[in-house]
């Protein structure tokens, strides 16, 4: 198996997205190191449904933000693995807001969790992606880093400069042989983008999708799992969208 015994971060991977690539690296038989921000009881709730990869799982509590708490995660992978194969930077936050109201520390909170978050991990990661095998760092974006929305400037601002830092550490990486891309999901319901939108609402994003539904966590997951493996290798520093194309609508 072309996974079996790599080593894994996936930040932010208690819940959405983040725990369907930890689910996905686990069942391909990667050793993961699922992390979370503060929610003890989700952490824990994981943990359990993830019983049956016990013994593939490193469980680590670390604000992306925080560059002591990175620090110490970093610590922690190299005295439980001594390396690292695949780090995916997931996580991240939200507030909306109209501009005009947007509170500074709001806005500040998610360009930090956002754009700060991928700067921390990836910087002290890349030390023990050096020691990896194949390694490769794939940044998750967001549909709205091309096709910006209202009342959500912030994330919309983040996401786009998670694009732009893919590119500028691809180029940084390569001479490793590490390879960075990202990945952009459109609006699929985890309990981070489901914040603030009502069952119509919903309903009517996923009328006017051109595959009219919308998208699941294992969508960008299985994206993910592509661009890690070896049929990607002569991928870099790409951008691929997984939203069913409603970009084009």
């Amino acid at each position: 198996m072309e996974f079996k015994d790599k080593a894994a971060l996936v930040t932010g991977s208690t819940s959405g997205i983040g725990k369907e690539i930890a689910k996905s690296l686990l069942k391909e038989g990667a050793n993961v190191v699922i992390n979370y921000s503060s929610n003890e009881a989700n952490a824990e709730k994981t943990k359990e449904e993830l019983k049956k990869y016990e013994s593939q799982i490193l469980l680590v509590k670390a604000d992306v933000s925080s560059e002591e708490e990175v620090i110490d995660m970093m610590n922690q992978i190299k005295q439980k693995y001594g390396k690292l194969d695949y780090l995916i930077n997931n996580a991240g936050t939200n507030v909306d807001s109209f501009i005009e109201s947007f509170k500074l520390e709001d806005f500040q909170k998610v360009l930090k969790t956002n754009i700060v978050g991928v700067f921390l991990s990836t910087k002290y990661a890349i030390p023990l992606l050096k020691d990896g095998s194949n390694a490769s760092i794939i940044n998750i974006g967001s549909k709205l880093a091309i096709k910006p929305c209202a009342e959500s400037s912030a994330y919309c601002l983040s996401k786009a400069a998670v694009l732009n830092f893919t590119k500028a550490s691809a180029l940084e990486f390569s001479e490793f042989k590490i390879r960075v891309n990202s990945v952009s999901p459109g609006f699929t319901p985890t309990p981070l983008s489901l914040a603030g939108w009502t069952e119509d609402e919903i309903k009517q994003k996923e009328k006017t999708n051109p595959m009219k539904r919308l998208g699941e966590a294992k969508d960008t997951a299985n994206t993910v799992m592509f661009l890690l493996s070896e049929k990607a290798e002569y991928i870099n520093g790409e951008n691929i969208n997984v939203n069913g194309g409603s970009l084009l609508i």
